[in-house]
């Protein structure tokens, strides 16, 4: 029975010491950072994910070959580089009730990660401290994935 309550002891007083170091867990970038973060803010593309193959690794894109440029006054700008040549679309966003970004483009270009092909609307969200592009997910296409610009 003494051995019993020393192992207990033991048992209880290890759980107390490793419970006592509070790890330092990095703060995730929500919406609400976002919203109260400077502007302009630029977020550079960091990676792709395929979506429909499970458990599927993020490719890295360290060439920063697509951006956004988020405004202040609810604009924005997507930049990609296509054959040497920067092509830009520009419109605006929201933030709805799911704290979902919501890009409304004022034209249709090629630029927009959609189903459709006459869609002006993309929907970005964070996950990871990273923006999150997955409009293109519903058919077969990827997450794609962005990075603040510090």
């Amino acid at each position: 029975m003494k051995r019993l309550v020393t192992l207990m002891f033991c048992v209880f007083s290890f759980i107390l010491i490793s419970c006592d170091k509070d790890e330092l867990v990095a703060e995730e970038f929500t919406v609400e950072h976002f919203s109260a973060s400077d502007f302009p803010q630029e977020w550079v593309i960091v990676g792709s994910r395929a979506a429909m193959i499970p458990n599927a690794e993020i490719i890295s894109i360290e060439d920063g070959t697509e951006s956004y440029t988020f405004n202040e006054d609810h604009t924005f700008q997507k930049t990609t580089k296509i054959e040497d040549e920067l092509v830009t679309a520009e419109g605006t966003f929201s933030i709805d009730e799911r704290d979902f970004i919501i890009l409304e483009y004022f034209e249709e270009p090629d630029l927009i990660a959609s189903c459709s092909r006459h869609s002006k609307t993309e929907f970005l969200h964070f996950s990871e401290n990273q923006l999150v592009n997955s409009s293109w997910v519903i058919c077969d296409g990827p997450y794609l994935y962005y990075e603040k610009v510090e």
